[in-house]
């Protein structure tokens, strides 16, 4: 299936109707294509960079991440990675079906809500400015010349 051009309709009707989106992009400073896929139960398979390895959980061990994993993520921008991890997922696709349904339930009860991330950096802003300043450490050579 192919089309050129950009229709939102058409966009979340493929995201829909796809149960992998490949998104091996280099550089991502955020992305939205991860977030859509997942809400729509696509499991994205992404390069482990920027806003994609924040919006994507990865399967790294299946029994720790189980409860947490919203899809693929590969690391080194190279194609041996991104097959490794392809074949991955289509390997518990067709024989872990549990495991990718367990997936999918996850993706879809991702939060992507602005305010909510705002609150999470202005947390993070809070603790590094209320924390003591940086002084770099002085040498023996400053206070004896």
């Amino acid at each position: 299936c192919g089309y050129v051009g950009f229709d939102p309709y058409v966009e979340r009707r493929m995201m829909a109707g796809c149960d992998l989106l490949l998104m091996p992009s280099q550089f991502e400073p955020c992305g939205l294509p991860q977030m859509y896929a997942q809400m729509y139960a696509t499991l994205p398979v992404v390069h482990e960079t920027g806003g994609l390895k924040d919006s994507v959980k990865g399967l790294w061990e299946e029994g720790r991440d189980m409860d947490t994993a919203t899809g693929f993520l590969f690391c080194g921008f190279n194609e041996g990675g991104l097959k490794h991890e392809l074949y991955r997922a289509m390997d518990i696709y067709h024989h872990r079906r549990h495991v990718f349904k367990k997936m999918q339930e996850n993706a879809m009860r991702s939060n992507y809500y602005w305010p909510t991330a705002m609150d999470e950096y202005e947390k993070h802003v809070d603790w590094t400015m209320e924390g003591w300043p940086y002084r770099k450490a002085e040498s023996w050579w400053t206070n004896h010349l």
